[in-house]
């Protein structure tokens, strides 16, 4: 694995846990700033849209 991949899948983690929080009704502020923080540093790596929908596709 490398650097953008590494990013990439902890910023999908962090986004997959806000949605799941939308879903049962209001995310934590915490946790929508630490996604938006991750999304920032693996926008750095060249994460892309595309890779965030291959991570959090469902199975």
């Amino acid at each position: 694995m490398n650097l953008k991949d590494d990013a990439a899948d902890t910023a999908a983690k962090a986004l997959d846990k806000v949605f799941k929080q939308l879903d049962d009704g209001r995310p934590d502020p915490d946790d929508v700033r630490a996604a938006n923080l991750a999304m920032g540093v693996a926008d750095v790596f060249g994460v892309t849209a595309q890779d965030y929908a291959r991570r959090l596709a469902p199975s």
